[in-house]
């Protein structure tokens, strides 16, 4: 085996410990956001609130927008979520799950 056979090997190894820590990190990502997805509509919500306050109104339309888009956003990283499974060994789900314990989204697909 030669030198550049070697460094091949050893570069396709780290790409796919890459692979695997990218993975990891976007369901952590998708988790995070489909707990708190809550408190991300609520702070997008007074942000918009007051900058409607500070300029009178007048950027109400783009805020809106702006606001629309970032909701969709958090909503696009909690699809990342890994699958749960209800207590009762029920179907695997996204997005987790309520303080109830229900599931937020529909069945893994």
């Amino acid at each position: 085996m030669g030198t550049m056979d070697y460094l091949k090997g050893k570069l396709g190894e780290a790409a796919e410990q890459a692979k695997e820590i990218a993975d990891e990190a976007r369901g952590k990502a998708g988790a995070f956001a489909a707990e708190h997805s809550g408190h991300a509509d609520g702070a997008l919500g007074k942000a918009g609130e007051f900058v409607n306050s500070r300029t009178g109104g007048k950027f109400a339309g783009p805020v809106s927008k702006v606001s629309d888009l970032a909701r969709k956003g958090v909503d696009l990283v909690a699809e990342q979520a890994p699958p749960t499974t209800t207590p009762d060994g029920g179907t695997p789900m996204r997005g987790g799950v309520a303080s109830d314990g229900t599931p937020m989204t529909g069945p893994v697909r």
